[in-house]
């Protein structure tokens, strides 16, 4: 494969969300999907991360394929990409891969050598990685074809992502670059916090990416109801690990592919928790959004954040506990979506010229 070097640009700050995470096919070709598309530029967004769901049977399968219940199609995600760029919103392409016995994606794991019958040796990592290679490639090239700015290769992938798969790894980035080329725009994957940050410094297969998505769901109150000074103090503390990670990868950017904050009372003392009930407490996201903005705005290798999430695709009864309002993580109607609309307008963008400066393709926004 072609040796390409990586875009080493100052990184776009970006103030956008997730949408349609889990959504089933044909899902995106609906008029609800091209009205969430309308209502999204309506408030200012800038950048969405598309989801995508890749699928396999179990945590231990080693095969990836496109469900004909679950994974869009491909025409259906080029069109809406298309509607998402003629409204002058970028697109981050971000294929996730999903397990139908339900365990999450970060489970997905294999025996060591040491766990097999001696002198019965079944290679299983090298499988499941040529599988998500061919599963990424196609992607790659979908989003190289419709014009995706970013292009984001898998997600929270933490069984796969132990530093014994380096070179997997490698293979996998390898030919991702090769279907979408820097001319095409950024490459990333998104890692776990937990990868990121090991005390060991991160992978180093993640130096041969444009940037490093990472989810971000740090705790910001010790108690229900904390003010953004509050939540700001206690944020401040997270800065130094990531900034010290962006350093150990010469300087990489590193993007939150996922933000977010429940609508709950106490929603921002354990913002990733999404199992549990309680009242409507829409002050609390919107104090979270708005305290992370305020803390990282100044850090030079932030690339922005994906607030998790824009819709939601899944049965949530626990979010309809309360009649005053959903206690989900959308921002749709409440009031983080106005400090998103805020931060949207302030959010530095002196490097996007450099990053658009690319020759023009048919769909990009201009």
């Amino acid at each position: 494969m072609t040796t390409q070097t990586p875009n080493r640009l100052p990184p776009a700050v970006r103030a956008g969300v997730s949408f349609g995470f889990m959504a089933r096919r044909g899902y995106y070709a609906s008029t609800e999907a091209r009205a969430q598309v309308e209502r999204m530029a309506a408030l200012g967004v800038r950048d969405v991360a598309l989801m995508v769901s890749v699928m396999q049977e179990t945590w231990h399968s080693t095969r990836l394929y496109q469900d004909f219940e679950f994974t869009p199609s491909d025409q259906e995600i080029t069109d809406i990409v298309r509607q998402f760029h003629e409204r002058g919103i970028r697109v981050m392409l971000k294929p996730m891969v999903e397990c139908l016995d339900g365990s999450w994606r970060g489970r997905i794991n294999f025996p060591d050598g040491d766990q097999l019958i001696q002198g019965r040796e079944i290679a299983l990592w090298p499988v499941w990685f040529e599988s998500l290679r061919r599963s990424v490639v196609h992607y790659a090239r979908l989003a190289a074809r419709t014009d995706c700015e970013i292009y984001c290769l898998g997600c929270e992938l933490l069984g796969a992502e132990n530093p014994c798969n380096n070179e997997h790894w490698r293979a996998v980035v390898a030919a991702a670059r090769e279907a979408y080329p820097v001319s095409a725009g950024l490459l990333c994957y998104d890692a776990m916090p937990e990868t990121l940050l090991a005390s060991g410094g991160p992978p180093a297969w993640l130096r041969d990416l444009d940037a490093v998505c990472v989810s971000y769901y740090s705790p910001a109150a010790d108690k229900p109801g904390a003010s953004v000074p509050e939540m700001v103090k206690k944020l401040r503390s997270t800065v130094p690990p990531f900034r010290a990670a962006s350093a150990a990868l010469g300087g990489l950017p590193i993007i939150f592919g996922e933000a977010g904050c429940r609508s709950v009372h106490g929603g921002a003392i354990t913002p990733g928790e999404y199992r549990n009930t309680g009242l409507y407490a829409p002050g609390e996201q919107a104090n979270y959004l708005d305290a992370m903005c305020s803390v990282f705005q100044y850090e030079a290798w932030w690339g922005g954040f994906y607030w998790w999430k824009w819709d939601e695709q899944q049965s949530r009864p626990q979010y309809a506990t309360d009649p005053a309002g959903d206690t989900g993580f959308t921002l749709a109607g409440k009031p983080a979506a106005d400090v998103l609309r805020r931060w949207n307008s302030i959010v530095p963008t002196t490097s996007l010229a450099a990053l658009l400066a690319r020759p023009a393709m048919c769909h990009r926004p201009a």
